[in-house]
């Protein structure tokens, strides 16, 4: 069976709600007007609409939404409804546990079909370093998986936000691959990460005026970028190695981060590892751009096919059976959508 899946690739900008909403129903009307056949899924990044480098527990507190309501669930509604279609998005949760008589904020995505009901609300399970300094807490049930009904087809899948995709705190083994073994054993067929990913040239200790060149270039390359059908040469590049862009006088806004592409396949090593020959795994990682205070995001959101045959390793590489069905660049914002085999 083939689904259409939308990635929406935005610049948040933090705290300006309405203005993020505006230019991602913008982006998607662009994407899908009426004579355009419509996704089944669209998905948008971690905490798309807020943003997502707040301060404290205070900064982000206007911002918390309960599940089923709140700015960025009716945002999600109304895609959902106006395409006919599902909607997974990245929101800040406020949660009232009434046992403990205590709030909890989680970092969550909330699934949404046509009628506006919530199928599954995911809690991010590992927490990167903001996450903490705005008060988040990890999902206490870990990752999961569940059925959606897409065409009258159940499909078993698992979503992930972000950290999840890297080993538990920094501190897990590399090879544990936490949350693509989950997704393996668990036989997941759409496998969906909203993020708010780094750029692989951002750097921590960049001073003041290595933020301004970078702020400079974004703001003077704006591009809306339209991927929506399969082009080989376009949806092979973050296959392949680029100059090194940590330079601001080299950095190329309109290329790929193909370093965190290839990363981003690296964490999925169970899906290709283990052979799955009877059913194909998909992977949508769906990635926020542009910068935000001093941090610099990798953009480059992507879709990839991982089908199950034999790993092969040779004096020359790893050969593995899955394709790049589609990336956009690292610094616009936009919209991926392909249609893929599930």
């Amino acid at each position: 069976m083939k689904i259409r899946v939308a990635a929406v690739q935005l610049n948040s900008i933090l705290g300006n709600v309405e203005e993020n909403m505006t230019k991602a129903m913008k982006m998607l009307e662009q994407a899908f007007p009426t004579s355009k056949p419509k996704p089944d899924l669209i998905i948008l990044p971690e905490l798309a609409l807020t943003g997502y480098n707040f301060k404290s527990p205070q900064h982000i507190s206007p911002f918390l939404e309960y599940m089923g309501k709140g700015k960025s669930f009716d945002f999600a509604k109304e895609i959902s409804n106006k395409w006919d279609c599902f909607t997974l998005l990245g929101y800040p949760e406020k949660f009232k546990n009434l046992k403990l008589n205590e709030d909890k904020i989680y970092n969550s995505a909330i699934l949404v079909d046509s009628n506006g009901n919530v199928i599954h609300n995911y809690r991010k399970t590992h927490l990167y370093e903001t996450d903490k300094t705005w008060g988040c807490s990890e999902s206490p049930e870990g990752f999961q998986s569940f059925d959606l009904n897409i065409k009258g087809k159940n499909i078993k899948s698992t979503i992930g936000i972000c950290m999840d995709l890297n080993p538990y705190e920094f501190k897990a083994p590399f090879e544990s691959y936490e949350f693509a073994n989950f997704a393996a054993k668990e036989k997941c067929q759409l496998v969906l990460i909203p993020t708010a990913w780094m750029n692989s040239n951002w750097d921590e200790k960049w001073s003041d005026e290595q933020v301004k060149a970078f702020k400079k270039i974004y703001d003077s390359n704006y591009e809306i970028e339209m991927n929506l059908d399969h082009d080989i040469m376009k949806d092979s590049r973050i296959l392949y190695n680029l100059p090194d862009m940590k330079d601001p006088n080299n950095f190329t806004i309109n290329e790929v981060d193909g370093s965190t592409g290839r990363y981003w396949v690296i964490r999925l090593n169970p899906l290709y590892s283990k052979e799955h020959r009877d059913y194909t795994q998909c992977v949508v990682v769906c990635n926020r751009s542009g910068m935000e205070d001093k941090l610099m995001y990798a953009g480059t959101s992507s879709m990839y096919s991982f089908f199950g045959g034999e790993m092969n390793t040779s004096d020359e590489g790893v050969s593995i059976d899955f394709k790049v069905e589609g990336s956009l660049k690292q610094g616009t914002e936009g919209v991926l959508c392909r249609e893929i085999e599930i």
